[in-house]
């Protein structure tokens, strides 16, 4: 993802959903490096659409 194309708003989204998803791996007691990237590529839809669902 090239942040430099998103705007200001669309950066923070993504960094509070970025956020979201580690807060969730450090809450289920897993590294970012025991999940696969399909399981990480779920977590962060998941965690997007609960943040754009509140902003």
């Amino acid at each position: 993802m090239n942040t430099q194309t998103l705007s200001p708003r669309q950066q923070e989204i993504v960094l509070a959903t970025l956020h979201e998803c580690y807060r969730r791996l450090k809450a289920a007691d897993i590294t970012p490096k025991e999940i696969s990237q399909d399981g990480f590529n779920l977590m962060f839809k998941s965690a997007y659409q609960g943040i754009t669902k509140n902003h």
